[in-house]
This record gives C-alpha cells, sequence and structure tokens, in this order.
C-alpha cells in the first residue's frame, strides 16, 4: 500500500521532503528513493500509534491514533497548556515521524532486531567477537523521536496528585 496521509502516515512525502532540506547529515533520507522513503514513513507511523496518546480518537473507524478529541497538553517548549483541534496532528508528531522514519532508513536491519552480528562467542574466559565492530545496540525509537512524543503521552493512566507535608 503506497503512503495516504491521514489513512497510514500522519504527512506526506511533500512534507517530509521539505521538513529534510534543512536537516543537517540527512545522507539516510537524500540517498534513499522515494518508494524507500513512503515505506518509511508508513512504518514510522505504524511504530508512533503503539503509544497511549492523550484524549481519545474522534471517531472509532479511524485508522491512525490522530486526530483525537480532548488532547490538551502542557506544550513545553512555550509553558503554556494548548489543546489540539479535533482535526490537527501535532507538529511535534510529525516531526517525530520524520526523525522514525530517517532512524529506520539509517538502520536497515532495525526491524529485524539484526542491528548486531557476531564472528565468535565463547563462554569461558566470555569473548565475544563482533563482526560489525558496534558493541552498542542501536535502540527501537531514538531519543529525539521519545522528546517529541512525550508531552503527547498519557503518563500513568493521566491522573495524578501530589501531596505536600
Amino acid at each position: 500500500m503506497a503512503l495516504e496521509q491521514g489513512i497510514n502516515c500522519y504527512v506526506s512525502l511533500e512534507e517530509a521532503e521539505t521538513y529534510f532540506e534543512t536537516r543537517i547529515d540527512a545522507g539516510s533520507w537524500i540517498n534513499a528513493d522515494d518508494e524507500d522513503r513512503e515505506s518509511a514513513l508508513v512504518t514510522a507511523t505504524l511504530i508512533l500509534d503503539e503509544n497511549q496518546f492523550i484524549g481519545v480518537a474522534v471517531s472509532s473507524d479511524q485508522s491512525l491514533a490522530w486526530p483525537r478529541n480532548e488532547a490538551t497538553v502542557l506544550e513545553p517548549r512555550i509553558g503554556t497548556y494548548i489543546t489540539y483541534a479535533d482535526d490537527e496532528i501535532p507538529d511535534r508528531l510529525k516531526k517525530a515521524t520524520y526523525e522514525m522514519a530517517y532512524h529506520l532508513l539509517s538502520n536497515e536491519n532495525l526491524l529485524d532486531n539484526k542491528s548486531q552480528n557476531f564472528e565468535e562467542i565463547s563462554i569461558g574466559t566470555i569473548s565475544i567477537k563482533d563482526t560489525n565492530k558496534d558493541t552498542s545496540k542501536v535502540p527501537m525509537t531514538p531519543s529525539l523521536v521519545r522528546k517529541f512524543i512525550r508531552p503527547l503521552l498519557v503518563r500513568n493512566g493521566s491522573t495524578s496528585w501530589w501531596r505536600a507535608n
């Protein structure tokens, strides 16, 4: 299925192209063809949609988690509460989609969980020989994406209170 904004993706390919025109270090995006870019954006949306977002879906038959009703959030960048319209996709969710797509394009085996290959593993005196010389595991969701969506997520059931002593 091709990218369909609002059906299987939060953004259009054109919006993503505009975003990556000014992003530094966008080589993985620039070197990908349009089919791979669209697939990365759709897959990024699929991954992001697994989060528990604030508010409620506008319609029970919508295919994506957004747009949402009753979505009010403290926007950390401006330090005030904002309420998203029931037909609005937050800019921070769009940015998270772009960055998640970039992450997928930059780490080709991420979804296969094959980002690390070993030539040799020993138990006695413990030794590991890494074929790609990469000892760190690539996270499924990069920290920049988590920062973008954090204000949009439900926190511990969304109701919390504190008692001062």
